[in-house]
């Protein structure tokens, strides 16, 4: 690792770039991120997902140039399609009753909460947006959806028989989880630690599923091309500066 790592022009690490401090890998070693980036030297780049800001600090420190995937406004639009696209393929396969006119509550107005409400109202759901900003409810309104804000949520919980989360906070903790519908489905596509209680959740028998690396699970030849297009063009950039 330290000599491929000190070899190289570019570093290229996945999303998340790290579980538990290790470097994410399907192998059976492990590499913790610190010693990975201490092998790093000035006039690198690294690209990577959900780099803490601790790395940040440490490989600008060394003169090293990083990206990070989920900050980029064309990748989060590109990975919202693919995670909408993946989450109503998981929702079709576990939920056993229609789409169509079913309620459904969707928890935040990011690039992947918008992109989701949005492919779930074509489908004829009957959508609900629980987001925290005025200006986010009023797009999610203009488009045909009912809207709600955070304050709202034990109100209109227990109406909806599937709710999805997109937000990376905890949002629903045992107490809001308890006013939910008992054969209510709940989805999360956030990072970790979830927007969802998921022991809370347990606890209350209710079917919950993290849904997790969508775009690599559904869509991973549009995913790769995507990111592969992003690595080339801003490492020629970096070069050539």
């Amino acid at each position: 690792m330290e000599l491929a790592v000190k070899n190289a022009e570019n570093i290229i690490l996945p999303i998340p770039m790290q579980k538990g401090g290790n470097l994410n890998m399907t192998c059976d070693c492990s590499y913790h991120c610190k010693e990975l980036l201490g092998f790093l030297h000035g006039g690198q780049c690294i690209f990577a997902g959900c780099i803490p800001r601790e790395y940040r600090e440490f490989v600008t420190h060394r003169g090293v140039t990083y990206y990070d995937y989920m900050e980029q406004s064309s990748i989060n639009i590109y990975n919202s399609i693919a995670t909408a696209e993946g989450l109503i393929a998981e929702i079709l396969t576990a939920f056993p009753c229609n789409l169509h006119d079913c309620k459904v509550l969707v928890l935040g107005y990011g690039s992947c909460g918008k992109t989701l409400a949005g492919k779930l109202k074509a489908l004829n759901a009957n959508v609900c947006v629980c987001a925290r900003r005025e200006d986010a409810r009023m797009e999610a309104y203009s488009l045909g959806m009912k809207t709600a804000d955070f304050t709202q949520l034990s109100e209109i919980i227990g109406n909806y028989p599937l709710i999805l989360n997109t937000v990376p906070a905890k949002i629903l903790d045992k107490n809001l989880l308890a006013q939910a519908d008992p054969s209510a489905m709940l989805f999360d596509i956030a990072s970790f630690p979830y927007g969802i209680d998921v022991e809370a959740a347990q606890a209350l028998s209710l079917d919950t599923h993290i849904c997790m690396s969508l775009p690599a699970k559904y869509s991973p030849v549009s995913s790769a091309e995507i990111l592969t297009c992003f690595i080339l063009k801003n490492s020629l950039e970096t070069k050539f500066e």
